[in-house]
């Protein structure tokens, strides 16, 4: 995938070269918004960014159930990390970046490089901590080089 983006670069540097700075600040800000559209729509699909399955969720004790009798266990992983609000998207004329922010941070980089995290504490107030499973949740996919192609293009057509 790195070679299919190193492709993509003398490509985009002809173009990017006649560009004005704030021009190539605004490419770079749409590049950048088709980039965290595929991400987010990635990570609530629980795909990594090679296109494989995430590793699915550790099953856990029976939890005490609500009144109705049931835990509720059902459902994605990373429903609020995927949000656009937890995703900084920073941009100049020279490149794009996408990462986390807050708390947000925090929980992506123990699942995106499998570090160990706080889980909660015993009665008797030990700490609980968990090695969380490796899952990739930022990247580029197999089809991030198109749509970086077809920002770019929509934007140099405009």
């Amino acid at each position: 995938m790195a070679d299919d983006l190193d492709a993509l670069e003398p490509w985009l540097e002809g173009y990017l070269t006649k560009l004005k700075p704030a021009a190539r600040r605004r490419l770079s800000l749409k590049i950048g918004q088709a980039i965290r559209r595929s991400n987010t729509g990635r990570i609530a699909r629980n795909e990594e960014p090679d296109g494989g399955a995430m590793d699915p969720r550790l099953p856990r004790k029976p939890r005490k159930s609500t009144k109705s009798g049931r835990v509720k266990r059902k459902g994605k992983m990373f429903r609020r990390l995927r949000l656009v609000r937890n995703m900084k998207l920073r941009t100049d004329p020279e490149g794009v970046e996408l990462s986390f922010i807050g708390g947000a941070a925090r929980v992506a980089s123990e699942h995106h490089y499998g570090l160990e995290s706080f889980i909660g504490k015993t009665h008797d107030g030990r700490t609980i901590k968990a090695r969380m499973t490796e899952r990739r949740l930022l990247g580029f996919g197999n089809a991030d080089r198109d749509e970086i192609i077809d920002a770019a293009a929509k934007h140099l057509g405009d």
